[in-house]
C-alpha cells in the first residue's frame, strides 16, 4: 500500500522544526525540497530571501518570548511592581553607576501600617486589592528612570535615581499622603490606611543589602516614633466591619 505524498511545508514551517527531532519530516531534506531549480538564480534568490525572512520571523519570536519571561521573572504578579528579585537588578545597576559615574540616589522603604489586622479581619481577597491600588499610587508617582518594588507582604521599595535626601523625603510625604487618601471602603465603611517610611542614601561605597537594610531600620524607628491613632482606629473598626461583612454574606 502506498504512503500518502508529504504535504510541502512552507519557510515558516520548516525554519519551526525541531532540528533534534527525526521523527516525521527531516529539516534539511524539506529545506532541500523547497529548493527551486539550480539554474533558476531568479527563483533561488527569491527562495532563499524566503527562508532568510522566516528565520528573521523566528528569531524575533523567541527574542519575544524571552524578554516576556524574564519580565515575569522580575515582575509581582499581584501589583506590577518589580519583585524583590528584580529590584535587587536595578539597584545593582544603580550601585554600579553611583560608583563609575557617581549618580547617587536614595532607597525608599514603605510598609503599611497595621496591615496584618485587614488580611486578618477582612480577608486576603480586600487585603490584595489594596496593594494592587498601593502599588499603582507608588508606580505612577515615580519617574521612568527610577523602581518600584514589592519586596513581600505589605511593604515596598522605591529606587529615586540622582534625588537627595530632602528630595526623597517630600517624596515620601507626597506618597503617604496618597496612601491616605485611597481609603478603601468596604460596606460603605471607611478603612483607615497609612504607611511608615524609610530612607537611605547610596553613594556606590556599600553593596545593596547593606543599604536596604539601613533603609528598613529608618522605617521601623518611624513607625515607633509613629502616633498609634491610626492604627488604634483601624483596630477598634475593623471587627465592627468584619461583622458588618460577613452579616451581609449570610443575608
Amino acid at each position: 500500500m502506498s504512503q500518502p505524498a508529504q504535504r510541502e511545508l512552507s519557510p515558516d514551517e520548516v525554519i519551526r522544526l525541531d532540528p533534534h527531532q527525526r521523527k516525521g519530516i527531516d529539516r534539511m531534506r524539506s529545506i532541500v525540497r523547497l529548493m527551486p531549480p539550480a539554474g533558476d538564480q531568479s527563483a533561488l534568490r527569491a527562495w532563499a530571501l524566503s527562508i532568510a525572512a522566516a528565520a528573521d520571523r523566528r528569531v524575533a519570536e523567541l527574542e519575544a518570548r524571552l524578554a516576556h519571561l524574564e519580565s515575569v521573572a522580575v515582575t509581582d504578579e499581584l501589583t506590577g511592581a518589580l519583585n524583590r528579585r528584580g529590584f535587587v537588578i536595578e539597584f545593582s545597576r544603580a550601585i554600579d553607576a553611583a560608583r563609575r559615574r557617581g549618580l547617587k540616589g536614595v532607597v525608599l522603604i514603605c510598609d503599611l501600617d497595621g496591615f496584618k489586622l485587614v488580611n486578618d479581619r477582612l480577608g486576603h481577597a480586600f487585603g490584595d486589592a489594596v496593594l494592587r491600588r498601593v502599588g499603582g499610587l507608588l508606580l505612577r508617582g515615580v519617574r521612568r528612570m527610577d523602581a518600584v518594588a514589592r519586596l513581600g507582604g505589605d511593604e515596598f521599595a522605591i529606587l529615586l535615581i540622582g534625588a537627595d535626601l530632602e528630595s526623597a523625603q517630600r517624596r515620601a510625604q507626597s506618597f503617604a499622603r496618597g496612601i491616605a487618601a485611597l481609603a478603601p471602603r468596604i460596606n460603605s465603611l471607611t478603612i483607615p490606611l497609612s504607611a511608615s517610611f524609610g530612607l537611605a542614601a547610596y553613594d556606590g561605597s556599600e553593596d545593596e543589602e547593606t543599604v536596604l537594610n539601613r533603609a528598613d531600620l529608618t522605617m521601623y524607628a518611624a513607625k515607633r516614633r509613629a502616633s498609634d491613632t491610626t492604627r488604634s482606629t483601624c483596630a477598634g473598626m475593623l471587627p465592627a466591619v468584619a461583622g458588618a461583612v460577613a452579616a451581609a454574606a449570610r443575608a
